[in-house]
Parts: structure tokens; C-alpha cells; sequence
């Protein structure tokens, strides 16, 4: 070890151009559990930082000894995160993922989104860390991403098959822009390749085709007609015209076959006393008693308070799950609501939170289960009262809530003297509640709001935002179904309130990705 003028231990730091710094040893391994190993544990006096560059080092020695990120130039946001990464300084990876953050929730121009895009896939494709790819979606899902999409799939042949996927993901459902680009990138073309065809494999190509037919039927044709494409490649295009075609006759078929029901109390009663373990969970998805993965995360939330499961059960549960979910396309439960039931638990003081806090990041992190954009959240807009008589002259009370909400196949609507969206009437008499969507024009009447056909109450799932007092925080509370479960969580939670109510939309069989 060096020695400076106060006496303080250093070690010297070489730069990939042969100078070197001379570093506190303090400094280096008060945070660091890779500089403790080599100074500490295997006692070198010197190392050497060459695949860096010497600005970078220099400013990731400085943010060691200030422990502040302030501010930061985009040119050197990869390797300062790379450095805090290799160098497992913990702080300093959760300040650079944060400025990475607030980027996203403020990029608005073309080549920050490029940039944002190159960032989160190193970090996926370099660092194996797929967080920050799914951040990027989530905040991007429902924005205008057309023009980022269009510069990737200008040159297909160049894509990594984890970037073909997270742009899939980005498309949400606007399959146009694809089918767009692949006409593009095949006019000079004369044969497949292999970046193509995983594209058009993992691409959902029926709703493409519901979507804008002419522009599919142009892909097909252009595809047939290339001058070299093998017979291999050409049966390859069959078989997907083939599945295609088989997809779209149950999507048309689905949507004559329609109920209005969204919610019934009465069902709710009877489930969840019948779910007191993980195994009646599965069986009442397959007896197609549940059909969303919303109301499967509040059941687990109430299986947990009385038998919490052991790993193995959890394991076959998850197993079993994702298959179900695959076979009935149950609805995939969005990745914001799991963070704002995760977030809450973790005020609990339950010892069983952890493990339910575990099982549902689990959920999270798994496609079959969740989506970023496999659902569109919208807020309720207006909600009208009204005392209602029926049979026997007996009086309830009825709501309307009012959505604006446009539909994947209704993008083309051009009525404007009102919003395409749909109204849920909710009923309740006694002590029991039903909610059913709206679908005669007259119910619109006076509204600002009208709806069409394809607007399905299949596809729905209501839920409400709540906020409470934990201690000293405010914590959001999610609730499916009107369930009161969060006083065992937080038994000490005061001062609730309404923060909104909310339909999941799911637009899984319309996002270009399968």
C-alpha cells in the first residue's frame, strides 16, 4: 500500500492510457464489495480499470468520494452504470437507473427514445438485467412509438431477436407500422432471412390481419413473390397464413356470442370462501370461475391469510397457472397493479407478506401471467346516481360510470360529436351489487359518450384505487371485486379514501406481439 501526506492508505488506479490516480483506499471500499475483495481480501495495492474510459473513471472515483449523482451527460450514462455494476456499487446503480428513469418519463423527441432504447437493451443484452427494458415499455405502452419502431425495422437483418421482441412489445397494438417496415426493408430483397421470419413468427398476424387486411394480404404477396425464396421459406409463409387464418374465425366468432355481465357481488361471495388454499385457486380457474389474472392475485392475497403455501406448492402452482393461462387466454394482470399491491405490502408487519410479496414478483417477472400493454387502464370519468323502482315497486340504487375508451377496431371512427367509449350500469339492491355494460344506443343518450359493438364486458375488469395512512406514509391500495382484505394486511392503515375506479381492458389478441 501507498501512503499520502496525512497519512491515509491509498492504491494507485491504472487508465487504459497508462496513466494512473492515486485513490483513498477508504474511498474505494466503502461501498464497493468488488474494490473490498481486491484490496482487502486478496491485499493488491494497484488495479488496473482498461476497458473504461479515463473521463469515465474519473468521474465514477469522484461520485465515490461525493456519494451524490447530481446530474449527468447521456454519453456517459452507460459506462458510469456499467462501472457501478461491475464494481457492485449499489448506490450508485440505483442513481444511475433512477436519472435513466426520469429520461423515459420526459423523453418526447425521436433520437432520446433511440437512446433510451439502446440503453435499457445493453443493460438487457450486456448486463442481464431486463428491469429497465420493462420500465421503458411500461412508461412507453401507450405512446406514439411509430417513428422509433420505423428506424429499427429499416434494417431487420441487424436485430438481435431480444430487441425484435421488446419493439414487438413496444408496438402495443398498432401492427401497421410493422407490416409497414417489413414492405420496406423487402424492397431490395429477394429472399428470407432469418430476422424476418422469427419478426413474422413472433408477430400476431391475425390481429394484423383483422386490423388492416389490405396492407396484410400486401405482405403475404410481396413475400410469395420474392425471386429466391426457398421451398424451406415458402412452407414456412403457408403454415403461418394457415394458423393465421384459424385465429381470426374464433375472434369473429367470440364477438356474436355476447354478455353484458362485468360483475356479480354474488359471485364474489361464493368464490372466495371456496379458495383457502393455492389448489382451489387453480380449480376455479378451470372451472372458468375465474377468468382474469386481477382476480387470481386478490385470491392469493386472501389464501395467504389463512394457509400459506410451502415452495414446492408454490412452484407446481406457478407451473400450473401459466398453463392455464395459455389454454383459456386468461386475462394477464398488469404489471402496475402487482407494483401497487407489492408496495403496500411491504408496510405490512405480516410475516406471511414476504412470501406473498415473493410469489407475486414472480407473477410479475412472468409473460404468461403478466403484461406492460396487454391491458389498457382507464379511469372512470363521470359517475351518475339515480333511485330506480322495479318489480314489486322495490327501490334500489343505480350508477353509471362513464369511460372514454377507443377500441383497437374502432381507430377509425370518425363520429365527433361524441367520445367512443362505454358506460357500465352498476345495480344494488339489498345488500347485493351486479355491474353490466351498457349496449343500447339510448342509454348513450346525452352522455358525450358513444360505444360500439366490439366493446366487450369479457374483456373487462373493474377495480378501485385506494389510498390510507400507514405511520407516517400514504400507500395505495388496489381492490378487485370490492374485497376488504387489506385490514388484516394493515390493520393500522387510517384515513381511507376513494382514489379512483378503473377498468383493465384487455387488448392482449390486439397487441402485435402473441
Amino acid at each position: 500500500m501507498y501512503m499520502n501526506e496525512t497519512e491515509e492508505e491509498t492504491v494507485l488506479i491504472k487508465l487504459k492510457t497508462g496513466e494512473h490516480i492515486v485513490v483513498p483506499k477508504q474511498r474505494l471500499i466503502a461501498d464497493s464489495a468488488k474494490f473490498t475483495e481486491l484490496f482487502v481480501t486478496l491485499n493488491f495495492d494497484e488495479h488496473e480499470i482498461d476497458d473504461f474510459s479515463p473521463e469515465a473513471v474519473e468521474v465514477f472515483l469522484t461520485l465515490l468520494d461525493t456519494k451524490v449523482l447530481d446530474d449527468l451527460e447521456m454519453n456517459m450514462f452507460r459506462e458510469l452504470h456499467k462501472l457501478a455494476v461491475v464494481f457492485e456499487v449499489v448506490w450508485l446503480i440505483d442513481s444511475c437507473q433512477a436519472w435513466l428513469k426520469g429520461i423515459m418519463n420526459t423523453a418526447s423527441t425521436k433520437e432520446e427514445k433511440i437512446f433510451l432504447f439502446e440503453e435499457c437493451w445493453f443493460i438487457a443484452d450486456k448486463l442481464k438485467n431486463e428491469l429497465m427494458m420493462d420500465q421503458l415499455i411500461y412508461v412507453f405502452a401507450h405512446k406514439d412509438n411509430k417513428s422509433l419502431i420505423s428506424d429499427y425495422l429499416s434494417d431487420i437483418s441487424s436485430l438481435k431477436s431480444g430487441q425484435i421482441d421488446a419493439l414487438l412489445r413496444l408496438g402495443g397494438v398498432d401492427t401497421d407500422v410493422f407490416l409497414q417496415g417489413i414492405l420496406q426493408y423487402l424492397e431490395d430483397k429477394t429472399e428470407l432471412d432469418s430476422n424476418l421470419k422469427y419478426l413474422l413468427s413472433e408477430m400476431n398476424l391475425a390481429w394484423s390481419r383483422e386490423r388492416n387486411e389490405i396492407l396484410f394480404l400486401e405482405v403475404v404477396d410481396t413475400i410469395s413473390n420474392l425471386t429466391d425464396i426457398s421451398v424451406a421459406d415458402m412452407r414456412f409463409v403457408q403454415k403461418l397464413m394457415s394458423d393465421t387464418a384459424r385465429l381470426v374465425r374464433p375472434y369473429k366468432q367470440e364477438r356474436k356470442t355476447r354478455t353484458t355481465l362485468v360483475f356479480d357481488q354474488k359471485k364474489d361471495r361464493e368464490l372466495f370462501p371456496n379458495c383457502s388454499t393455492i389448489n382451489d385457486v387453480v380449480k376455479a380457474v378451470t372451472d372458468d370461475r375465474v377468468t382474469s389474472m386481477f382476480t387470481v392475485v386478490e385470491l392469493l392475497s386472501y389464501v395467504f391469510m389463512y394457509n400459506v403455501p410451502n415452495s414446492e406448492e408454490l412452484n407446481i402452482f406457478v407451473t400450473n397457472l401459466e398453463d392455464l393461462c395459455t389454454k383459456k387466454q386468461l386475462q394477464k394482470v398488469s404489471r402496475q397493479f402487482l407494483d401497487y399491491f407489492t408496495t403496500a405490502l411491504n408496510y405490512s408487519s405480516r410475516e406471511n407478506s414476504k412470501l406473498l410479496i415473493s410469489l407475486l414478483n414472480e407473477i410479475k417477472n412472468n409473460n404468461q401471467l403478466s403484461t406492460y400493454n396487454g391491458n389498457v387502464i382507464i379511469k372512470c370519468e363521470k359517475r351518475e346516481k339515480k333511485q330506480v323502482t322495479r318489480m314489486l315497486f322495490k327501490k334500489h340504487t343505480e350508477y353509471k360510470y362513464l369511460y372514454t375508451f377507443k377500441h383497437p377496431l374502432s381507430v377509425n371512427c370518425t363520429k365527433t360529436d361524441s367520445m367512443c367509449g362505454f358506460i357500465l350500469r352498476e345495480s344494488k339492491q339489498e345488500d347485493k351489487c351486479t355491474s353490466h355494460l351498457c349496449t343500447e344506443s339510448d342509454q348513450y343518450d346525452n352522455t358525450e359518450i358513444h360505444t360500439h359493438d366490439n366493446i366487450s364486458a369479457k374483456d373487462m375488469c373493474c377495480y378501485a384505487i385506494w389510498s390510507g395512512t400507514c405511520g407516517s406514509n400514504r400507500v395505495t391500495l388496489p381492490v378487485v371485486w370490492r374485497w376488504r382484505g387489506w385490514s388484516y394486511w394493515l390493520p393500522d392503515c387510517t384515513d381511507m379514501k376513494l382514489e379512483g375506479v378503473y377498468v383493465a381492458y384487455n387488448v392482449q389478441q390486439y397487441t402485435v406481439s402473441k
